[in-house]
């Protein structure tokens, strides 16, 4: 009685079925070589017939090339930035036929250097990394080392040369602040995710990501020109979680002479300083004034909707898709910064204190 086979069909076997031999089968089932499309058709057919599935792997070795690209992304994917960046970077990649393997990080250094290992282990193409910081770099200078292709999205990292594509963040809190003003108000608030183990302060941390030196350094640019003083200015940082962010609003909110508008550096701190006015029944638009970093389907459907700092996130994910793919094909481009624009879009959270000067809070 004849055994059955228990493993996967081979090559070996769709050849016998075929009739072809080893060498056309392969050759048939890789799309490569000269060989009749009858023939093609006819191999095609067996393997189909026999469930066959070519080892992708040992293909990809054999080619160099595994069609697939590392991902090194920084926070969870309930961040409304992250999570458009990484599905237009799927989507790109896709349209390209690579498949894209994705790590989360947490803002972890540690988890970082992990993920990039475990990524190069499994031999992909590239990777597109959100570096957790601007300190510490060694990591990323081994991917170049090892030959493979790096773009950096969201976030520039000095030493490392490598294609980034970022946003201009300057420009878009520069033109908040000026949004603000031209509405009338002059008392001037910053809520800031910060990565590190303080909590939440008044003070600003030593480091700090490039992103958030860009929206800092457009506030303080944009309070400079319009001659907003220090003293009505005010910050705070915290971590990007609950308990922080819920307690640093509170203390902006519970000043003697609290800011009439606040900008906050992304949806998280947008989130906490919803929550805590509706806790309060402050009214957004009217008893508080809110602008945030980044645009999202919740912002734009609120009522009032909220007023924002779009960054063209789509935009970012593909572009990065673009000249990662662009350096795979063909080692040795030059490393570019691509900066792409930023825009205001204005709603209703931003209370229009010029057509209703009674509403205007006593001034410094």
């Amino acid at each position: 009685m004849a055994i059955q086979k228990s493993s996967a069909p081979t090559i070996i076997d769709v050849a016998e079925r075929a009739g072809v031999s080893r060498a056309t089968a392969s050759r048939a089932m890789g799309g490569y070589g000269r060989i009749a499309e009858s023939t093609v058709e006819l191999v095609r057919k067996a393997a189909a017939e026999l469930g066959y599935r070519p080892n992708e792997v040992a293909r990809a070795m054999r080619q160099g090339r595994t069609r697939t690209i590392g991902l090194v992304i920084v926070a969870d994917f309930t961040n409304a930035f992250f999570d458009r960046a990484t599905k237009a970077i799927v989507d790109a990649a896709k349209a390209r036929g690579y498949q894209v393997l994705i790590t989360n990080t947490d803002e972890d250094i540690a988890a970082e250097r992990q993920a990039i290992e475990t990524l190069v282990d499994k031999q992909v193409d590239g990777l597109i990394v959100v570096p957790s910081t601007s300190a510490v770099h060694d990591h990323l200078a081994s991917i170049q080392t090892s030959g493979k292709p790096l773009v950096l999205i969201d976030r520039r990292v000095d030493g490392i040369i490598a294609t980034s594509v970022t946003t201009d963040d300057f420009s878009g809190t520069e033109a908040a602040v000026r949004h603000a003003h031209a509405m009338g108000h002059r008392r001037f608030g910053f809520l800031i995710a910060a990565e590190g183990k303080y909590g939440h302060s008044s003070e600003r941390p030593a480091l700090l990501i490039s992103t958030v030196e860009d929206r800092i350094n457009g506030f303080l640019s944009g309070c400079a020109d319009l001659g907003i003083k220090a003293r009505q200015q005010s910050w705070m940082f915290c971590e990007d979680n609950p308990r922080d962010s819920d307690q640093a609003v509170a203390k902006l909110l519970d000043q003697p002479k609290a800011p009439s508008v606040i900008l906050t550096s992304n949806n998280d701190m947008a989130l906490a300083l919803l929550k805590t006015a509706g806790n309060r029944r402050l009214a957004i638009g009217k008893d508080i004034s809110l602008i945030t970093v980044d645009d999202s389907q919740w912002a734009a459907a609120m009522a009032p909707g909220i007023t924002v700092v779009a960054r063209p996130v789509e935009s970012l994910g593909a572009i990065a898709v673009e000249k990662l793919l662009a350096e795979i094909d063909a080692p040795g481009q030059k490393a570019e910064k691509i900066v792409l624009p930023t825009e205001l879009i204005a709603r209703g959270s931003v209370a229009n204190l010029v057509m209703y000067p009674e509403n205007e809070p006593e001034n410094y």
